[in-house]
């Protein structure tokens, strides 16, 4: 197993050209844990880099549906004509990680499939993806030297490199963004954002709004909404390590994540609770961070993609974001946190597919300049390469620039531990959550019934050390 990133690692890492580019990843919500996969099969031999696959058709599926944008302008690079040529490549954008994880069980996977959410590290654990160690020793295109270590490391399981990082993928995942024109409607100096949950709670009740029939017109802080609603933040905001993938052992039982609890769980008392899952039902107040471009919500824990999706999204909502800290307890104040959330996104190929040697074509594709220049100018993604990071424009959305300084700034790391079952602890962490928020339980009942679970589900999917 990896050891976890120190602070010099991390500024080692992310020390390129503008001052230390290093950027995080985000993810959709958790899926559940993949079904074991059969007996191993025998791995393709590869002794050169293949030949382009001409007439070959692959699928390619992408958990998020911005490529119905991006491919079509892909397809005009001349990148994509020498790498591809007249290889089909079918996409499959917006496809749910159960959908994806069915269909690997029933044995009919996809050849390749990017932007999974919190799931890799079940995959790499349940044996259904095909390493890759051949296909990059044969490129001249993908070199491990070319990507930040920490995304490169992330993906290599017992020796084998199982993703390449691709599409969106860095290490400053973290920041407090708030809409600088509602601040100052509310009467908040925009000027001198929140540093503490204490200070983000009165923002939020200074923020929140309701007409006249109690209806929630706009609420301040949704503490659950886009990144934050991870189970690894609150371990990063709060200061403990989670999750030990040296021993197996998790630490959720504790007075932090007792805390985390009962203080994000009032941001939803204020609102109440059913006022804010019904906001979360009106049609593009209910997603990703959609509440925030729809300025029902003017604050948001979000990630380094948030600048840019912003921008396309909502350019009016984009023009008065600002980015800070995300926030931590009064206990840690001054703490300046960054860190990564999922590991960064891959490009991996699946055993049982027809042609996944021929899909490691999308990866050459996507580790080109030309290629990552369509996903940041349409999208605002960044990639793992370290060289494309270096000559990055992070003046291109409002608050991007805040997140690269973050990475030579932050005082408080946390690196992302590969936990197999993270999409189960996720789901559940959630669950938990609203038992607080709704009374129904304690901070320290839920925190002990999620290391309980958490330990339950490790031992019953044969993940437990010996």
């Amino acid at each position: 197993m990896r050891e976890r990133i120190s602070r010099r690692d991390f500024l080692r890492w992310g020390a390129l050209a503008m001052g230390g580019v290093a950027l995080a990843s985000c993810a959709p919500q958790a899926a559940p844990t993949a079904a074991p996969a059969a007996e191993k099969e025998a791995e393709p031999a590869v002794e050169a880099q293949p030949a382009m696959a001409e007439g070959v058709t692959v699928e390619y599926w992408m958990c998020w549906g911005s490529y119905e944008r991006i491919w079509p302008q892909m397809k005009e690079l001349d990148e994509y004509k020498d790498l591809i040529g007249d290889m089909t490549i079918e996409i499959k954008p917006g496809g749910s990680q159960e959908v994806l994880l069915t269909a690997i069980a029933g044995g009919t996977p996809p050849e390749a499939g990017s932007c999974l959410g919190l799931g890799y590290v079940d995959m790499f654990a349940r044996d259904v993806l095909l390493p890759q160690d051949d296909l990059i020793a044969a490129s001249s295109v993908i070199k491990k030297e070319n990507y930040l270590p920490l995304l490169w490391d992330y993906a290599n399981w017992e020796g084998k490199q199982l993703g390449v990082p691709a599409n969106e993928c860095a290490v400053a995942c973290y920041a407090l963004n708030y809409n600088e024109r509602l601040v100052d409607e509310a009467g908040l100096d925009p000027d001198a954002p929140p540093t503490t949950w204490e200070e983000c709670l009165e923002w939020h009740r200074k923020l929140t709004e309701f007409d006249s029939s109690g209806n929630v017109v706009r609420i301040g802080l949704d503490p659950y909404d886009e990144v934050a609603g991870e189970v690894v933040f609150p371990p990063l905001s709060w200061g403990w390590e989670w999750f030990d993938d040296t021993t197996g052992t998790f630490d959720f039982a504790n007075d932090l994540m007792a805390e985390s609890y009962e203080i994000e769980g009032e941001f939803y008392r204020i609102v109440g609770p059913d006022n804010l899952t019904g906001m979360r039902q009106v049609e593009g107040q209910g997603g990703w961070g959609t509440a925030y471009n729809s300025e029902v919500q003017a604050m948001i824990i979000a990630g380094y993609w948030h600048p840019g999706e912003t921008a396309f999204e909502r350019p009016e909502v984009s023009a008065v974001n600002r980015a800070t800290w995300a926030p931590v307890p009064a206990s840690r104040s001054g703490v300046k946190i960054q860190g990564h959330a999922t590991g960064g996104h891959f490009l991996v190929l699946f055993k049982g597919s027809k042609n996944p040697i021929a899909a490691f074509k999308i990866s050459e594709l996507l580790g080109t300049d030309a290629a990552c220049d369509v996903i940041y100018n349409e999208v605002g993604w960044l990639p793992g390469l370290k060289s494309y990071l270096a000559q990055v424009d992070a003046t291109a959305y409002p608050g991007l620039d805040f997140y690269l300084q973050s990475i030579n700034e932050a005082t408080g790391w946390q690196s992302l531990p590969r936990c197999e079952i993270l999409p189960y602890a996720n789901e559940q962490w959630r669950n938990l959550a609203e038992e607080v928020y709704r009374d129904k339980m304690t901070g320290s009942q839920a925190a002990e019934e999620l290391q309980r679970r958490c330990e339950s589900e490790y031992e019953s999917a044969g993940f437990a050390k010996s």
